[in-house]
This record gives C-alpha cells, sequence and structure tokens, in this order.
C-alpha cells in the first residue's frame, strides 16, 4: 500500500517499517559505499500489529529499525508527517518484540567494554557503536569452518560459522537481539527459551578484511535442539533457521545446512536431523541440498521402482535423514530418469508415489467411499509431481 495516503488511513506495517543493517557510521568516508546501509522490510508483522498488519492513525508514517551489522545493537526512530490524536501507539507496541534494554549490571564484556544498551534512540550514540563495532566486535562461540562464495561478495570477504549455547560467553545477551529478526521474518516464530542448556546455535558471519582489521557482519543462523531417539541416541530438530534478507539468495541458506551435514555426519549420538515445521523456501532448499548430497554419494545410481521400504530405511539411517524426506529424494529421482515415452516406468513411479501418499494420509483417506478416495489420492499425486518438476528444475 502507498504510503502516500489520507491521514486517518490504515498503513501496513511491512511497508511503513524499515529494517537496515548498518556497516560503517554515518558519514565515516567522504564518499560512502552505496552498501553500507543495507534496507529491507520484514517479512511477518502480525504478531506485533494484528492480524490485519496495519497501522492506524498515520500520514507517512515510517518506523525505522538501525541495527549494527556486526553486534546488533538496535536503534530505534519514527517519523510522519501528520498524526491522529487516537493514532496507534508505536513503540509501546513493538518494545517487547524488540530486545530488552540491559542494566548496566548485568551487560557482559565485549573485548573488555561492555555490551552497548540494546534499543537506542540517539543516533550518535549509535553511531559510536557502529564505529567501535568496526574494531572491537567478535563472534562469540568456537568456530567450526569457513568458506568463499564462487560470486557475489567480495574477494577480501571470507564466512565463518561459529557454534555457541546459552551458556557460551557472551553469546546470551547477543541471542536476544538476533532472536527480534526471527518475529519479523520467520512465520510463526516465538523466542525460544534461553535457560534451556541443551539448545544449540549455529551462527554465519562474514569477515571482511578491511585495510587488514578484520571486520565482522552478522549473516544468519539456525538453532536446533536434541530429543531423545530410542534407545540411546538424539534426533536434532532445527527450529529457525534464517539468512538475513541482504545476504539471501546467495547460496548461504545452502552452505549453512550442508554444514550440519558435515556436523550431524561425525557425531555418534546424533541419528536424524529433522526440521520443524518448514516454510516453502526452506523445504525447497532441503530438497536440493538432500538431492545434490545423496547423488554424489551414489545413492541413486542405477534407481528404478519400486524402491523397497527396506532401502529407503537403510538410506535414512545412513545419512541421518527422515525416511519421508529420503522416500521423496528418491521420488525425485527417479522422475528425473524416467524414459517419458515408457509406460511401464511411469506406472511404476506414479504407483511409488501414491503409496506413500496413501501411508501418510491413511486416516484421512479412510473416511471417504472408494471412488472418493481414488480421485482424491489421484489429485493429490498429480500436485506432487506437478511440484516435483518445479524442484527438478531448479537443482542443477
Amino acid at each position: 500500500m502507498d504510503l502516500s495516503i489520507n491521514l486517518g488511513g490504515n498503513l501496513t506495517s511491512h511497508s511503513s517499517t524499515k529494517f537496515s543493517t548498518v556497516k560503517e557510521p554515518s558519514g565515516s568516508y567522504e564518499d560512502e559505499e552505496d552498501d553500507d546501509i543495507i534496507e529491507f522490510n520484514p517479512a511477518f508483522t502480525y504478531q506485533i500489529f494484528g492480524e490485519n498488519e496495519q497501522i492506524f492513525g498515520y500520514k507517512d508514517l515510517v518506523v525505522n529499525l538501525e541495527f549494527a551489522s556486526g553486534s546488533l545493537a538496535s536503534c530505534f526512530s519514527m517519523g510522519y508527517q501528520d498524526k491522529k490524536p487516537m493514532a496507534d501507539k508505536i513503540y509501546p507496541v513493538m518494545k517487547d518484540f524488540l530486545p530488552p534494554a540491559i542494566e548496566q549490571t548485568q551487560k557482559q564484556s565485549l573485548n573488555g567494554n561492555s555490551l552497548a544498551p540494546d534499543i537506542i534512540d540517539n543516533p550518535d550514540v549509535f553511531s559510536q557503536i557502529v564505529e567501535r563495532d568496526n574494531t572491537e566486535f567478535k563472534p562469540m562461540g568456537t568456530k567450526i569452518g569457513e568458506y568463499r562464495l564462487d560470486s557475489g561478495s567480495s574477494e577480501d570477504s571470507v564466512f565463518e560459522y561459529y557454534q555457541a549455547k546459552f551458556d557460551t560467553p557472551r553469546f546470551l545477551e547477543y541471542h536476544k537481539r538476533l532472536q527480534c529478526f526471527a518475529i519479523f521474518f520467520i512465520d510463526g516464530a516465538s523466542v525460544i527459551e534461553d535457560t534451556d542448556e541443551k539448545w544449540e546455535i549455529r551462527l554465519v558471519f562474514e569477515k571482511v578484511n578491511n585495510g587488514g582489521q578484520a571486520v565482522y557482519h552478522f549473516v544468519g543462523y539456525c538453532n536446533m535442539y536434541p530429543y531423545f531417539f530410542y534407545p540411546d541416541q538424539i534426533r536434532m530438530r532445527i527450529s529457525q533457521f534464517l539468512i538475513l534478507p541482504p545476504y539471501q539468495q546467495q547460496g548461504h541458506g545452502g552452505r549453512l545446512y550442508q554444514s550440519l551435514y558435515s556436523d550431524f555426519g561425525s557425531r555418534p549420538e546424533i541419528r536424524e536431523m529433522t526440521v520443524e515445521d518448514p516454510n516453502e523456501e526452506f523445504s525447497d532448499m532441503r530438497d536440493k541440498n538432500d538431492m545434490k548430497h545423496l547423488t554424489n554419494a551414489g545413492v541413486f545410481k542405477d534407481v528404478q521402482a519400486p524402491i523397497k521400504a527396506e532401502t529407503i530405511a537403510k538410506v535414512a539411517k545412513e545419512y541421518k535423514l527422515t525416511k519421508r524426506q529420503v522416500a521423496r529424494c528418491f521420488e525425485l529421482a527417479l522422475l528425473k530418469n524416467l524414459d517419458k515415452k515408457s509406460r511401464p516406468q511411469y506406472k511404476a513411479f506414479r504407483l511409488q508415489v501414491k503409496q506413500r501418499l496413501y501411508r501418510h494420509n491413511a486416516e484421512a483417506l479412510s473416511t471417504l467411499d472408494r471412488p472418493e478416495r481414488i480421485e482424491k489420492l489421484h489429485e493429490t499425486f498429480q500436485s506432487v509431481e506437478e511440484d516435483y518438476h518445479r524442484l527438478l528444475a531448479m537443482i542443477h
């Protein structure tokens, strides 16, 4: 919705809220680079502004949330051309979803210095913190790997993974800051319980060589929780997985997901990797990477239907994936290698998919009459096949 609307109209909270990550303090250079401040809008605001995601009573409202790109210290400001007396209150509504203010005695050290207050309303103070980040901020946790991108980033940049838990020095308060992004960018996200020591968090930072000085920028994170897997192992479930919008569509999500393969594969106590309520974008990324991983491992060599349940179970156990995910990958491989002129091959593929769909939806299908059940199952199969073609077009 256009922000330039009549006073008293409803503004969409998406368009009127501006996020930005700030890499350099304002006015640091006479010729400031365009990418020193990167702006983007939130994806979701309904938890804050209600189901309609609207703000009432302002003309040309802009709500600014600036974050220092390393420490994630935030600066809140807002502006508007005019306002009704009964206009929605902005900050009182948003503050519970933003990093909480921290008393001086509770602040953790940052290389001997205190973390700044989380919510800042003074641009000069915020600019000082951004400047300090460039020399003092360092990631917390244990570095477990790094990578470079083939394109899209400076040759002076390297991306690093760090592993942390809530008892990791400096991480607890940092997590309070980054959780703000989950509310605005992950559908249905909630703030996780940071007193539970079982949580594991993986962070991604961009490290830039700035005249011999290493400067770090936050890229994204995922958090994982271990559940008991009978009799003596654990199921590691990915709960939240986020790459900030300025770094999306560059391969960072895939790299982060692949790093989990490497880690979980080396940990004998982990039996299975699962995902909690994945959205479509994450599911696509997961499917592409699982297909690539299993293909490179030779799992799909000479694959043909029917594929036995025992084979799916064996692959799932070896690669620590769920049986359903492995079955979907086998189906994708079958379709990819399908001879479109061979009716027997297509029939075998169709039966393979329908058998899985029937097992997965047996309870709901059992309430239908046989003709209705057959029709519904076929409609579901057609939808799955169409989606598989879409996925295969994305997989190189």
